[in-house]
């Protein structure tokens, strides 16, 4: 994996320095760092980071709603926390961060931590892109089977034969397969709102 552009977010200085250090120092880059929640979103709106590493308490808007507001911007968080309260760890699955780092934090803790959890955001991805594209697939083929069976009734055939004349016409026509279909959908619509 390459470096990652990570937007750093502790209340404390000390603390954002040394991850500032370490994660530079590791070839990553900073792009952006602050002590306030609010101060995050914008920061990330401006910096389009590849990941968010984020303290829970911190003024303005703490780290979970922020993570929450970053899953939204297609930014996913690795929360770091001195609390180990189970109700705060709750909080954070449910919004869906990515990971979980307790302070103190080791500094040999940070790079595999954000790079598990940016490999684990770059698989959901690529799994959301599969599932719209099986979604479209699914899509075109019930349009085609509704554009076969209309054309099968319409002309007394099989839904066989209804494929191949609309597979015909699509080729002699240069035109793609769904639009004929589309074509004949809309086209028996309208004769169904017109009797």
């Amino acid at each position: 994996m390459g470096y990652l552009s990570v937007l750093l977010a502790d209340d404390e200085a000390l603390t954002r320095l040394d991850m500032r250090e370490h994660l530079t120092k590791e070839g990553h880059i900073v792009c952006a760092e602050t002590g306030n929640g609010l101060e995050v979103l914008e920061l990330a709106r401006m910096t389009n980071p590849n990941i968010a590493l984020l303290d829970i308490k911190m003024p303005g808007l703490d780290g979970i709603d922020v993570a929450n507001q970053l899953k939204g911007m297609g930014i996913p968080t690795v929360l770091i926390t001195a609390y180990h309260q189970t109700g705060l760890i709750n909080r954070a699955e449910k919004v869906g961060v990515f990971g979980y780092l307790n302070k103190p934090i080791r500094q040999e803790d940070i790079i595999p931590a954000l790079q598990i959890a940016y490999g684990r955001w770059n698989d959901m991805q690529n799994l959301s892109k599969k599932i719209e594209s099986y979604k479209e697939r699914i899509d075109n083929q019930k349009k085609l089977s509704i554009a076969k069976g209309i054309y099968a009734l319409e002309n007394g055939i099989s839904e066989y034969e209804a494929h191949k004349e609309i597979l015909k016409e699509a080729m002699s026509s240069r035109k793609p397969l769904l639009m004929i279909c589309d074509q004949i959908i809309k086209k028996n619509i309208a004769k169904q709102c017109c009797k």
